[in-house]
This record gives structure tokens, C-alpha cells and sequence, in this order.
């Protein structure tokens, strides 16, 4: 009896060394086998049709391995190629690369009076091997221009945040609405879209469908979700002012160091009260992804 159990022991002995030391590998800073860059897509991106382009940001966190994502394209009520045109494509990040990419569909101006909204998705789809997708579906609005109706909507947000291994800075005071147009919000990033500013401040934007000559207001309010007030971000409720000549406006929404420990929970905005005509699909959420 003796004799059969020492080489099972033994055996045993080899097979936990050999998972040891895969396992010490693995925690090894930049090992493969641990290393996983996440990616995720802009949820939802609305512009006017006279924008003449849409931008999908998909930001990208964790870590910084070489790796690549594609993207599918697929028509909803916008339609290729009289409303707007994207081809499917490839994303690629080599080893260190924190960058965000960009998805630029070219919009068409057709002169038509249509749906206030028109959409069409773009999906992340076939990440290469240490690639991960936390967020794969964006969708692309078109606020029609082409009619007498003045509309106000606001988009679905992500925060892809990065692992802390300390807590977050302090929070600094929020800035004011941004009193310029940014068609384009998560153009020229990096890493992360909440983050990017000093406090934690992430930029929140909203929209409407034409331009005017004078000034115009939303009231812009957020709401509990799984995320709280005062605990994962700072409540907004206040009336936002969209300038003359502006599409878009830029709302800074404040998250606290709590939200930094949240995977997959959201909080909502609501507009309303547009003071030029009516809002369409006013309310949104935010989600936080790590």
C-alpha cells in the first residue's frame, strides 16, 4: 500500500508546483494570461442631420495589451446609403497604446422632412484574444432639421473606468455648461471618458435638432438608479442654456469615489422644458463600467 501511495503523492506535488507557478506568472505585471483590455462603445450618439458626420467614441481601459475589435454595422429606420454611410470595419491597439478610436459615419443632409429620429447600430463584435467587450452596441441617431418642429433629446452615456488600486483624487468644483458646440465629446480622449477632467468630472451632452439665432433652455435634472446622489455623484437640477448657433451642450455630471467601485450600475438624466418646442426621447442613462 505504501508503494502506491508515494508516487501518487509525488504526482500530486508535481501537478500543485505546475499550477503554482502558472499562477505566479500570471500575476506577473504585463503577463498575458492576466492582462485584458477593455473595450466599450458610446452607447448612443445623436446629431443633427446637417452635422454632416456622427462619431462613435469607443474608449478603451485596464489594460494596455496589443489587441483588436471589429464592428458591424446594421441599419434600423436610417438606411445606407440616402441617410447616412458606414462601411463595417476593424480597431486595432498595439501593446501600450491607451488611446480611444473613433467610428465616423458620414451623414447625409437629404432635404426631407422625416422621423424627428432615425437610427442604425454599430456593434463590437470578434475581439482578438486579450480583448474584452464591456459594452458592445452604439446607436446612431439622426435628428431630422428638415421640419418645423424643434425638438430637444438626450443620449445613453458609459463611464469605462480604470481599476484604482488607491482612491480617486478629490473632487474639485463643477465647472459651468459648456457655452460652446461639441458635436464630437469624446474626441481626442484617452483611457477613459469620466475621467479625463480634474475632479472626476464626466461630460454629459445633450442635443437638439436645429440651430436658432437666439439662446434656448432645457431644464436638465439626474435620478437615482443603482447609483445614488450624494453617494456615487453629484445631483444635477437646473436649467442649461443651449446658445444661439449651438446643437449640442455639454452638462459636467460629478462622480464620487464610491461610483469608482461600481461595475454595470447607472444613474438617469431627464430633460425637459425646452423652452423652442418639445423634447423627444428626454430621458437617458449613465452607466458606469470597470
Amino acid at each position: 500500500m505504501k508503494s502506491k501511495i508515494l508516487p501518487a503523492l509525488g504526482a500530486g506535488v508535481v501537478a500543485l508546483a505546475t499550477v503554482i507557478a502558472g499562477a505566479a506568472v500570471g500575476d506577473l505585471p504585463g503577463a498575458a494570461a492576466t492582462c485584458h483590455r477593455s473595450v466599450a462603445i458610446d452607447p448612443q450618439v445623436t446629431v443633427s442631420e446637417g452635422a454632416g458626420t456622427l462619431t462613435f467614441t469607443v474608449y478603451t481601459a485596464s489594460c494596455a495589451a496589443a489587441g483588436s475589435v471589429a464592428y458591424s454595422v446594421t441599419d434600423g429606420t436610417a438606411r445606407r446609403p440616402g441617410d447616412y454611410q458606414l462601411a463595417n470595419g476593424v480597431l486595432q491597439w498595439s501593446a501600450g497604446d491607451t488611446g480611444s478610436r473613433q467610428v465616423r459615419a458620414a451623414v447625409a443632409g437629404d432635404g426631407l422632412a422625416e422621423a424627428l429620429l432615425e437610427d442604425f447600430t454599430v456593434t463590437l463584435n470578434n475581439p482578438s484574444q486579450f480583448v474584452r467587450v464591456v459594452s458592445p452596441v452604439g446607436r446612431g441617431r439622426l435628428f431630422d432639421d428638415d421640419t418645423q418642429l424643434r425638438a430637444a433629446t438626450v443620449d445613453d452615456r458609459l463611464c469605462l473606468l480604470e481599476p484604482r488600486t488607491s482612491p480617486p483624487p478629490p473632487p474639485s468644483p463643477l465647472p459651468s455648461p459648456s457655452a460652446k458646440p461639441d458635436p464630437d465629446p469624446g474626441a481626442g480622449t484617452t483611457a477613459t471618458p469620466c475621467t479625463v477632467e480634474s475632479g472626476n468630472i464626466m461630460p454629459t451632452p445633450f442635443g437638439v435638432n436645429t440651430a436658432l439665432a437666439t439662446d434656448q433652455t432645457v431644464r436638465f435634472q439626474t435620478f437615482d438608479g443603482d447609483l445614488v446622489a450624494g453617494l456615487d455623484y453629484v445631483a444635477v437640477d437646473r436649467t442649461v442654456t443651449v446658445p444661439a448657433g449651438a446643437t449640442t451642450v455639454i452638462v459636467p455630471i460629478q462622480l464620487l469615489p464610491r461610483a469608482f467601485t461600481q461595475n454595470g450600475k447607472h444613474f438617469n438624466i431627464v430633460i425637459s422644458s425646452y423652452s423652442a418646442g418639445q423634447v423627444v426621447s428626454g430621458s437617458a442613462r449613465v452607466t458606469v463600467w470597470r
